[in-house]
């Protein structure tokens, strides 16, 4: 699946923006994304409310390559839950197509098996 037309629209070419409302590890951020990296976390709420960006409403950003605390300095390779509850994947600070794969398409099967 592709992201909603509406969120790509909201997210200016110059690569400049916020993920408004985000739960990440330590509660909810309006997080900063600048030329493909994490610039800034502030407290929801706290970005200017007439700057470009994403209202999450709570959706979950996570960091791609291993899950962990999006920090301030990462790439902004995330894993992003949309409002709608969809999860797509944020590469360089750009929404992609796609849903987060699941663990055992990746992994294998969890029991072992080659299914």
């Amino acid at each position: 699946m592709s992201a909603p037309t509406c969120c790509l629209a909201r997210i200016p070419a110059n690569g400049k923006f916020w993920l408004k409302a985000a739960r990440v590890h330590d509660g909810l951020r309006d997080i900063r994304i600048e030329n493909g990296h994490v610039r800034a976390l502030v407290p929801a709420g706290e970005s200017p409310c007439c700057a470009p960006g994403l209202d999450l409403d709570g959706g979950e950003v996570r960091r791609m390559e291993d899950g962990g605390p999006v920090m301030p300095g990462d790439p902004a390779d995330l894993w992003v839950t949309l409002c709608g509850g969809r999860t797509v994947a944020m590469r360089g600070g750009r929404l992609e197509t796609g849903e987060r794969p699941v663990a055992e398409a990746t992994n294998g099967a969890a029991d072992g098996s080659d299914r």
